[in-house]
């Protein structure tokens, strides 16, 4: 027999099932097994009765022999039933089951059958009434719990009908006439009830499957759902919620020497492949790179993609701070690797590592995520393609974050915020043609905080936009009272280019200004804050168009994608990065790119600045390679507004070019 079975071992035992009339049979097996030890009770109880009814009247082996080997055969049974029947059983096992258990109910029938004939004799009348009554009490017990079974139902009707009238039945008697007519009909009912039983059975069985197979299908959904919501579906390593969950599983807040280092990894020039051979050609570099990843660290360590081309890993408490420095080390070596594209191109790109120290106590998994960050941000501000592991100096300048951070936050910057003017001077004559407006902040807590710092504290915070607004604000006002300033440039960050908010908000203060003041401004804008949306930023800046202001492209040439920008937005001017400034009289290679940089925007009549002059060796070279406009220290440091003021009303001057070299002077405000 089988063992009651709960709901999953029971589905299980339906998913055997090849056919619904299997599913059916393997229910009703299930059902009558359920029932065994109801009925075994029942007719424990009954056949003791009986004994002890015909105790003194009947010989001892009929009267204690019989119930006592009964008991005996029924513990049997039930143990076998209880501990024999712990296995699933397939269709066809279960079907030699059911044949077994109709057998052995036609036997228990004829063998009480028997036993209650041999008492017979002994019995008066009152005890042949008991008889009859035990013969049928047997019979519909026997019935009730195989009610799920029609056919043995019929057996059980069957036997005990031709028990009870091959016992009782007289045709002298009509008591037994009407009773076994009485007893015919009931157990015909039973028979009756017994098929709609089926039927219904029938009906749940299919029922089931069916939820069953909606369940199966609704849990491999979830399971489906639950690994994409968790794997990166392109390279199929951990995305950022999974990893986000590792690193809090790995940081045990009782073991703060023992932390996991948390190593974070940023793909230099990875956006000019998806510029230059297209997304495919991307893919296929993220694809490659989880690959050497995954060689590199092995089961050591987990390694996700948090998205774009960042990536991530963690290594376990068991690796040294010396192991975890050479593994970041050879990633870096690993990314600077060719790699084969899909146009059977190659291309080649740069890794920077950020990683998480021992040495400093941590609060939270959270607190690992930023030391790495922190790092991370530290190697790519200083030189692409290393890895940095978090310092004593990381961690100073963490905690100074955190106070400007704080400061930052209650500052009332339209009271602390002001401009300062750093010019752009035409060197053949030493006029000013524009000036750039430059933050500073002036903080009641810490005084003056550089704006290296707070700009880049502030795009952490989200706080650019307010920044810019009240820039650009200051930036109005100014030209509004200093009609002899041509031009005024302002920057916008990368937030604020793709910030339609933003940029709405800075189109109506513009309006909200007379032409002679608006058409004055210019923005100017950075190439790498075109790198995130191209389109919105350049939505944002046909608005700005329309209003008859001027667009700067900012640090030309630090970028991937410089003469495509010049192609796709219609700029009004170019300033060529510092970094060529600052180098062009030591490098001939860099003057001769300024100089094809200053003929490109001449052809295509842009106006072209050049950043980072600083000694008049730089300026003679400058000038050789075509610059007439430059920017830099050699003619000013940023002035503020009254010392801006003397110089466009002719107070101060800055010295023409050959006046320059002549006099061998420099003018610094």
């Amino acid at each position: 027999m089988l063992k009651r079975t709960n709901i999953n071992t029971y589905r299980k035992m339906l998913q055997n099932a090849r056919t619904p009339e299997e599913a059916v049979m393997m229910e009703q097996l299930r059902a009558i097994s359920q029932n065994i030890p109801s009925l075994y009770l029942m007719l424990t109880v009954a056949v003791i009765s009986l004994g002890f009814t015909f105790l003194g009247e009947a010989p001892t082996a009929l009267t204690l022999g019989v119930p006592v080997l009964f008991i005996i055969l029924s513990i049997v049974r039930l143990s076998f039933w209880k501990f024999g029947g712990s296995r699933l059983l397939e269709p066809d096992e279960a079907r030699k089951k059911l044949l077994q258990i109709e057998l052995l109910t036609a036997g228990l029938f004829l063998i009480l059958g028997a036993w209650v004939w041999s008492l017979l004799p002994y019995a008066d009348a009152q005890e042949r009434l008991y008889l009859s009554f035990f013969t049928a009490f047997t019979g519909a017990s026997s019935t009730i719990c195989g009610i799920s079974r029609p056919r043995l139902v019929g057996v059980c009707l069957f036997m005990t009908l031709g028990v009870f009238c091959l016992l009782f039945y007289n045709w002298y008697e009509r008591f037994y006439l009407y009773a076994t007519i009485q007893l015919a009909v009931t157990y015909l009912v039973f028979f009756m009830a017994s098929q709609t039983y089926k039927l219904r059975l029938a009906q749940s069985v299919v029922l089931l499957n069916r939820l069953n197979a909606e369940n199966r299908r609704s849990t491999a959904l979830a399971d489906t759902n639950q690994s994409m919501a968790l794997t990166d579906m392109l390279t199929g390593l951990p995305n950022r919620r999974q990893f986000f969950q590792d690193v809090d599983a790995a940081y045990d807040p009782s073991r703060d020497k023992e932390l996991p280092v948390v190593g974070l990894i940023d793909l230099d020039g990875f956006k000019p492949i998806n510029d230059v051979f297209g997304h495919t050609a991307g893919d296929a570099v993220l694809v490659e790179t989880a690959k050497r990843l995954k060689q590199i660290l092995g089961n050591k360590a987990s390694v996700a993609r948090l998205g774009g081309d960042e990536f991530a890993y963690i290594l376990p408490k068991t690796v040294s701070q010396k192991e975890a420095k050479r593994i970041a080390q050879q990633i870096v070596n690993a990314m600077n690797e060719p790699v084969r594209l899909p146009t059977r191109d190659t291309s080649r790109v740069s890794a920077s590592v950020g990683y998480s120290s021992r040495e400093f106590p941590v609060k939270s998994a959270r607190d690992l995520m930023e030391q790495a960050d922190f790092a991370l941000f530290r190697a790519k501000e200083h030189k692409v393609g290393q890895a940095i592991e978090f310092s004593a100096r990381h961690a100073e300048s963490q905690i100074r974050e955190a106070i400007v951070h704080q400061a930052l936050k209650k500052a009332d910057l339209d009271k602390e915020l002001h401009l300062v003017f750093q010019p752009i001077v035409n060197s053949t004559d030493g006029e000013i043609t524009r000036c750039e407006a430059l933050a500073r902040w002036d903080s009641p807590e810490l005084g003056s905080v550089p704006p290296m710092e707070f700009v880049a504290i502030a795009e952490k915070m989200g706080m650019t936009q307010q920044l810019t607004r009240v820039v650009v604000r200051r930036a109005l006002e100014y030209l509004r009272i200093c009609p002899e300033l041509p031009s005024l440039s302002v920057n916008l960050s990368a937030q604020d280019i793709i910030s339609r908010e933003t940029s709405d908000a800075l189109v109506a203060m513009i309006l909200a200004e007379p032409e002679n003041v608006r058409h004055r401004l210019v923005l100017e804008v950075t190439e790498s804050s075109l790198l995130n949306d191209m389109e919105e930023a350049r939505y944002n800046l046909m608005k700005f168009r329309f209003l008859g202001l001027k667009i700067a492209l900012d640090d030309f040439g630090t970028g991937y994608s410089s003469l495509r920008y010049l192609q796709d937005l219609e700029f009004d001017i170019v300033k060529i990065d510092r970094s060529f400034g600052a180098a062009i009289n030591t490098a001939a290679r860099g003057l001769g790119l300024v100089a094809t940089i200053q003929h490109l925007c001449r052809s295509l009549a842009i106006e072209c600045i050049i950043e980072g002059i600083e000694t008049r060796e730089q300026l003679e070279t400058a000038r050789s390679a075509g610059c007439r406009l430059v920017q830099g220290y050699l003619y000013s440091r940023p002035l503020s507004a009254s010392d801006l003021h003397a110089y466009l009303i002719g107070e101060k001057s800055f010295p023409a070019y050959r006046q320059l070299l002549e006099d061998g002077t420099r003018d610094v405000a």
